[in-house]
């Protein structure tokens, strides 16, 4: 952190005053003591970082940095009220501190607060409009309010800051059901996985919105999928074969099935299936079949 370098380089410095050398002033004794409570706040050790960030707070009772660690040991000792009343008093001394008016507007939105939530996101978006984070997490207070017109255009707001923002395509998806408007909800969820096809919590959503407009298939393929970037192989296995059961002309669903058995290392069967696909017109596993010289 920039204040232990400034805290070695000053105590250098020290060392010269007897040669009646002028330097600047270093970082505070409340600004090290704030540091270590940071510290041991990381490492887990709570009851030490009350401890220092106590006696910072005792030097300096307004200081913005010493009240925003004092609000992250709150929240790790399960006292949001506390937690509020120091970023509060952070906000008091710097009203434009973006880690105190977000940390702020995440406790009100826990807290279940959600229009004294919107208010910080927003007095954060004054401060810094070109940030992504803010419009996402405006969107999950409107939500939570119900609102989702207004959540999802804040989450729209928050795609064209970051065109990859994975989360904001998956909170769409969870507006949209909310609107019980399933065909735009998956797409947007589609959308996430696209950006990063390990993010689980999309497929599960997947599942249940294909089996709410009546495609069991898709429903299975997307559970499947689900265990199956959560590294639950064996229950990914049984997913796909329910419904390749219930569907034997499902080419994806054997081509996911072969990637399963490939990864639990199982080669026989996971030929047996790339075949399946790939005879069933699935290009994919038309490409690995031809690339690994199995027929099909």
């Amino acid at each position: 952190m920039k204040s232990v370098h400034n805290f070695l380089l000053s105590a250098g410095i020290i060392c010269m005053c007897m040669m009646q050398i002028h330097c600047s002033k270093g970082p505070s004794n409340t600004d090290f003591l704030t540091f270590k409570a940071e510290m041991f706040m990381r490492s887990g050790e709570v009851d030490r970082a009350q401890e220092e960030i106590s006696k910072a707070l005792t030097e300096d009772a307004k200081n913005t940095e010493a009240n925003i660690v004092q609000s992250k040991i709150y929240v790790m000792q399960n006292l949001p009220e506390k937690a509020i009343a120091s970023l509060q008093s952070a906000l008091e001394s710097n009203p434009k501190s973006l880690d105190a008016l977000y940390s702020l507007g995440f406790l009100y939105t826990k807290t279940s607060e959600f229009q004294k939530a919107i208010d910080q996101f927003n007095k954060a978006l004054e401060v810094k409009p070109d940030t992504s984070l803010g419009y996402n997490n405006l969107g999950v207070a409107y939500h939570s309010l119900k609102q989702y017109d207004k959540a999802i255009t804040n989450y729209k707001k928050a795609i064209e800051k970051n065109p990859k923002f994975v989360e904001a395509f998956f909170n769409i998806g969870n507006s949209y059901v909310a609107m019980n408007d399933m065909p735009k909800a998956i797409e947007s969820y589609n959308r996430a996985v696209q950006l990063k096809p390990d993010y689980v919590a999309s497929y599960l959503e997947l599942a249940s919105c294909f089996n709410k407009i009546g495609n069991p298939a898709e429903a299975g393929n997307n559970t499947g999928l689900y265990y199956y970037f959560s590294n639950k192989l064996p229950q990914a296995i049984d997913a796909f074969s329910k419904v390749v059961a219930a569907n034997p002309n499902y080419a994806v669903a054997y081509h996911n099935m072969a990637a399963s058995y490939d990864k639990l290392g199982n080669r026989e069967k996971t030929i047996e299936y790339f075949q399946k696909a790939a005879k069933l017109g699935y290009a994919q596993a038309q490409e690995i079949c031809k690339k690994n010289n199995i027929a099909f």
